[in-house]
Order: structure tokens, then C-alpha cells, then sequence
């Protein structure tokens, strides 16, 4: 069989690529819903890419397939002798203008040039949406929606520490117009939350709780190592470098549009209403009210290689239903961090 045992099994592994990459969607090995209000922006960035890559993929692979076919060598193990032969007609446009090798070079440098010229262009305005802060502000009105929900997000080996605004101020960063004035003590304030920790912040592990549609600001850090902060039904994927601090922002699509929360209150099974015992869980299917629905659990991925134990530095979102309901969260955060007698005010 000489080089011809190596093409069949070239051509089945690409049919096999293409058959697994045609039935991924159905098998659940396709990306995840994207609930951000970017995220359409990025899967189309993504599925632009996926055509040009795959299509160079069978392009370069079927050549390959059949060169070694048709020029394997024979049943003595001779090298085949190639001789000249006509070129297919609907071929014949594109040998006449790449007639030279020189022309092939230029054709093979300028073709990909092109394409990552305008994937460059393309990605600028879905960057933009995504990074930068004066964006983020004309998405939001904050005198009718509030400002955005600031959490600290500090990486560790091999965990994500959050860190929460106490209940008093943050109701006092909501209040209609209070941030309005760039020099008032509460703007101030609110505008020092990410680099000065306040001795009544909220420290939780591996949490991120948010409220659907709202806009959201992590300002990310870490502690040791890099590491890479990836919310992937958010389609939010940012690194943490030593020494910096970086703000990462996101907000959900409208309800309107698809239901994002996943989160309820659960009381302890044989305790009264007024006993407050429970605890918050994530997964919830906001429509059936499925519990560890993995369509509504959202992990939140170290997708950088940090050290040995990478592999568990693994937390979730916890998106609430409105601001009321994070609230009513925050405040059993905060008694559960100043001790059973704390009462927020």
C-alpha cells in the first residue's frame, strides 16, 4: 500500500473532524448559551473565524489526501515518477494567473494577509463594546438603573476571593443621583472601591452574585501567579497579571429577551420561615424550576495553567432575579461575616 494506508487514514480522521464537528450542537460539546449583551458580537467573531479555519483545513488537508494517493509510491517501494498532465478545466483560470512559483508565493502571503487584516478590523467595535469603561457608561443611564454592581475579584492559588461593598454603602451608591456629582464624598467612594478595601467589605469564595440585566464591574487581581478569569456563558475572558488591576465588565441580555437567573433561597429542610436558616443555590432553571440544570450553571474557569491544582480553581455566578433579591443576599452575606448579631442598617 506504500504512502496510500497513510492517505485513507488522513481522509477518514478529516471525514471523522467534520462528522463530530456537524453533530457537536446535539451532543452538548458546542459553547455554552451566551447571556451577555456582547456575546452575540463575540460568537459571531468566533463563528467568522471557525469558517476560514475549517475551510483551509479541508482545503490543505483534501490536497494533501490526494497527493498522496495519486503519488504514493508503488507496490516495489519505487518513488513515483510524476509526468505532465492536463489540468481540470475549471482549474485552468487559476494555473494561467499563478503560473510562476513566485506568483504562488505571493498569492499564499497575501491571501491569509488579507484575511487577518479583516478579522483585525472586524474585532475593533466588539473590543470596544467590551473594554472600555466610556461604552459601558452610555450603555447605562445610572440615574434610572443605578450604578454598576463593583466586586473585587482577587485570584489565588487555587481559588477566586470576592469582595462585596457592605449593604449600607451600596444602598447609599443606588440611591437615585447620588453619584451624580464626580466630587461628592459618596462618588468618591464608590469610585475608590477597586483599589482601597474597606474594612466593611464582604469577603466570599468562589462567588460572583449579580442581578440579571444590570451592569457589572469585577475589578480583577491576583496574589501570586497569573491566572485567567473566564466566565464562559458571558463570554468574558480576561487575565490576571501580577501587579495590576484590571476592570473586566459584563451585564445579562434583558429578561425580555431569555430568562438568565439561576438562583433561590432554600431553607433547611424541618426549619420555620422566621428561623432565616438556609442557604442560596445556583442551577435553577428559571422556567421549570429544575434544580442542577448545567444549561443554568454558570462556572467560573481559571483558563490559564497556575500550578498543580488548576484543575479545581472552579467557582460559579449566582445571578438574582432583581436587585431586591441580591440584597436579601448581600445582607445574609454580611451577617454571616460580622457574626449572627450583626443587622444591617
Amino acid at each position: 500500500m506504500g504512502n496510500k494506508f497513510w492517505s485513507i487514514l488522513f481522509g477518514v480522521t478529516m471525514v471523522a473532524c467534520l462528522v463530530s464537528f456537524a453533530i457537536s450542537p446535539w451532543m452538548g460539546w458546542w459553547r455554552p448559551a451566551g447571556i451577555s449583551t456582547h456575546a452575540g458580537d463575540v460568537d459571531f467573531l468566533f463563528d467568522v473565524i471557525l469558517a476560514i479555519t475549517t475551510f483551509f483545513f479541508v482545503l490543505t488537508e483534501a490536497i494533501l489526501v490526494g497527493f498522496m494517493w495519486v503519488y504514493g509510491s508503488t507496490p516495489e517501494g519505487k518513488p513515483p515518477v510524476s509526468e505532465k498532465t492536463d489540468v481540470a478545466g475549471f482549474l485552468k483560470p487559476l494555473t494561467n494567473l499563478l503560473n510562476t512559483q513566485h506568483k504562488v508565493e505571493l498569492a499564499w502571503t497575501l491571501v491569509p494577509a488579507a484575511i487577518l487584516l479583516y478579522i483585525a478590523f472586524a474585532q475593533v467595535e466588539t473590543w470596544a463594546n467590551i473594554k472600555y469603561e466610556t461604552r459601558k457608561q452610555k450603555q447605562q443611564d445610572w440615574s434610572k438603573d443605578g450604578a454598576p454592581l463593583q466586586v473585587g475579584v482577587s485570584a489565588r492559588q487555587f481559588e477566586w476571593r470576592m469582595r462585596y461593598p457592605s449593604v449600607e454603602r451600596f444602598k447609599k451608591w443606588m440611591e437615585k443621583d447620588a453619584l451624580s456629582d464626580p466630587k461628592s464624598a459618596t462618588r468618591k467612594d464608590f469610585d475608590s472601591f477597586g483599589k482601597i478595601p474597606q474594612a466593611d467589605d464582604i469577603p466570599v469564595v468562589n462567588e460572583l452574585h449579580i442581578w440579571q440585566h444590570h451592569q457589572v464591574v469585577c475589578h480583577l487581581s491576583t496574589r501570586d501567579v497569573i491566572h485567567s478569569f473566564n466566565l464562559p456563558n458571558f463570554r468574558v475572558k480576561q487575565d490576571a497579571l501580577p501587579g495590576k488591576l484590571i476592570p473586566v465588565w459584563f451585564k445579562t441580555i434583558k429578561p425580555e429577551v431569555m430568562k438568565t437567573y439561576n438562583t433561590k433561597w432554600v431553607a433547611e429542610p424541618g426549619s420555620k420561615p422566621e428561623d432565616k436558616r438556609g442557604r442560596y443555590i445556583d442551577g435553577v432553571n428559571p422556567e421549570t424550576g429544575k434544580e442542577a440544570d448545567p444549561d443554568f450553571t454558570y462556572d467560573i474557569a481559571c483558563a490559564e495553567l497556575c500550578g498543580w491544582g488548576h484543575y479545581r480553581m472552579i467557582g460559579r455566578v449566582y445571578v438574582h432575579k432583581d436587585r431586591d433579591d441580591f440584597v436579601a443576599w448581600l445582607e445574609k452575606a454580611q451577617q454571616d461575616h460580622r457574626g449572627p448579631k450583626a443587622e444591617s442598617k
